[in-house]
């Protein structure tokens, strides 16, 4: 028998009812086609709810999903993110609650902005982070205060783009504080989880569309995570999301800033030229085009942010600064590009500075101090290479920015700098630091190949220095495959060249093929510029080549350069890097 009170059919289907949007009502109505969502109408014997904004998409997931996992955490777990619940959650899902939460109804009056509750990390969760954050990411991207992320964190359960923020913050701070054997792949999968739910949930730029430092910061976070992950496409993505947000926030208007109390001024000008910063290493990195001008000024004085924080990230801007319109335009090769001696060498004086003044400098900062010396030797390096680009290079030039030496020098002084500090002040830094140390690195390389040493006692200390370097380098866990295969194969190539020598009688005639190939370009380069008396063999090596008429003595001296030679042979056979 048929009920009392007769069941009916809604109108309208499931998702237009939750978004209150008008439904044509046929079989697959037109606002679930056009969004892909999944259509359906159901039976009802109550009449419509209106509900809570804040809970209706849950329910809609909870009744169309099926998903059954659980996200793993990192930190021990509170009743706060316990429960089953997917990490990333299937796709149909993630997508249903990105265009619920943000497609503009036909009425365009969307004024609320329901919380998707996504990965179930808790309040708790976050809020364990903000010592991490505070003594390892903020001196170093001096923006988000400690006080406005736990008043984030305290609302993020009812603010969906606090909460899409929240997690992005989540992930860097994650990203930049988990290194050596802190980074395992729990932490690797819940750095990616937390990044995928805050770019799910990013809102899109609608016409009610507002920029704040929040967005900023935002996209910035994501863009450092991309980073690590070797993303290059999506962070350029994020890197270029978050400059327009800087730029919409007219913080190169004085007109505009004005009005700001003097501490927001401040803080607008450091994310300003956090954002100059990131480009000009991407610039640098993936040769692209840079868009963002620098301010005139470096930021206010701020007396809100700890002093060595201040100063720190001021030395910073002005090692960026060097990378103006014109070394951009040198070093992608653009049409009106002009690298000369004479800008070679005042590119050099801007980086060297006064000697005396960068090393007191050094002493007064603590977060910054890796940052600054390891930037300043790449982009002495950055110099050197333009100007080995354009052949201005000599072994005899008495201008070390000029000499094809250069880098063999610079090493010695690289590898005295990251002795003295720990490996986790140069790590906070991410994988910028990584990149930059490959290039010096790899740089080295190039240069023990193919420029010979004077002796082989010289030839042994630089190849001291780098396998110091070289070591430190490849220990990094954010140094991607195919660099550490392009620095592996520089270490393999210089132990060919360099085979043991049993004795002169057994070994009559040494490999000379091993030396550089003569099309090989920096062959080219520094066999023009050293010279004909010093490019007929590697250093040293004519003493172990029998000579004919050879006087005898000369024997002992043979010895001594055979011992040297098997000294070098034998250091750098002994050499062997995990290659995973």
């Amino acid at each position: 028998m048929e009920s009392s009170a007769p069941k009916r059919v809604s109108k309208a289907c499931d998702a237009c009812k939750l978004r209150k949007v008008k439904c044509n009502g046929q079989e697959r109505c037109q606002q679930c086609s056009h969004l892909g969502l999944r259509c359906v109408y159901s039976v009802s014997s109550k009449s419509r709810s209106q509900g809570k904004r804040g809970r209706v998409i849950s329910e809609y997931k909870t009744r169309t999903a099926n998903v059954n996992a659980t996200s793993p955490p990192i930190l021990p777990a509170s009743s706060e993110h316990a429960g089953p619940q997917s990490p990333h959650g299937s796709l149909n899902t993630l997508l249903l609650n990105r265009r619920c939460l943000y497609a503009e109804p036909a009425d365009s009056r969307t004024v609320a902005h329901p919380v998707n509750a996504g990965p179930q990390f808790g309040q708790a969760f976050f809020l364990d982070l903000i010592p991490d954050y505070v003594d390892g990411v903020y001196p170093v991207w001096p923006v988000i205060t400690e006080t406005e992320l736990r008043e984030y964190i305290a609302t993020m359960d009812t603010d969906q783009e606090i909460r899409s923020f929240v997690h992005a913050f989540g992930a860097c701070t994650l990203n930049l504080t988990r290194y050596g054997d802190k980074r395992t792949e729990e932490v690797l999968q819940t750095i990616e989880t937390l990044m995928d739910y805050s770019i799910e949930t990013i809102r899109p730029a609608y016409k009610s569309f507002r920029s704040s430092v929040m967005r900023v910061m935002q996209s910035m976070f994501i863009h450092n995570c991309l980073m690590t992950m070797q993303a290059s496409d999506a962070a350029f993505h994020y890197m270029r999301d978050s400059i327009t947000a800087v730029q919409l926030l007219r913080i190169d208007n004085p007109e505009t800033m004005a009005h700001l109390p003097p501490p927001e001024r401040s803080r607008r000008q450091r994310m300003y030229w956090q954002a100059y910063i990131h480009e000009r290493f991407v610039a640098i990195l993936d040769y692209r085009h840079a868009v963002l001008p620098p301010l005139d000024d470096l930021p206010e004085d701020d007396p809100t942010i700890p002093i060595q924080v201040h100063d720190g990230f001021n030395q910073i801007i002005k090692l960026f600064r060097l990378l103006d319109p014109e070394f951009l335009k040198n070093w992608l090769g653009s049409q009106g590009g002009n690298v000369t001696s004479s800008w070679i060498e005042a590119k050099s004086r801007e980086l060297e500075g006064d000697e005396e003044s960068n090393a007191r400098e050094m002493e007064s900062l603590l977060m910054q101090r890796a940052d600054l010396a390891i930037t300043r030797e790449w982009l002495r390096t950055l110099v050197w290479r333009l100007a080995m680009s354009q052949t201005l290079l000599s072994s005899r030039s008495s201008k070390e920015c000029l000499s094809l030496l250069f880098p063999v020098r610079l090493s010695q002084n690289l590898r005295r700098q990251v002795s003295e500090m720990s490996r986790e002040d140069i790590e906070v830094h991410g994988s910028s630091i990584t990149q930059k140390l490959f290039e010096i690195t790899d740089t080295i390389a190039d240069v023990l190949i193919h420029v010979p040493a004077a002796t082989l006692e010289e030839t042994a200390l630089r190849i001291e220095d780098y396998l110091f370097i070289l070591d430190f380098v490849l220990q990094f866990p954010t140094l991607d495959q195919t660099r550490r295969g392009i620095l592996l194969g520089k270490l393999e190539r210089l132990q060919s060249l360099f085979p043991e020598v049993c004795s002169a009688t057994n070994s009559p005639n040494l490999p000379f093929d091993m030396q550089s190939p003569t099309g090989d370009p920096w062959y080219q380069v520094t066999q023009s510029k050293i010279g004909p008396e010093m490019s007929a063999e590697p250093a040293g090596l004519e003493g172990l080549v029998p000579v004919q008429n050879f006087e005898q003595s000369q024997s002992a001296r043979r010895d001594s350069q055979q011992a040297a030679w098997n000294h070098i042979s034998r250091r750098l056979s002994m050499a062997t890097f995990n290659t995973s």
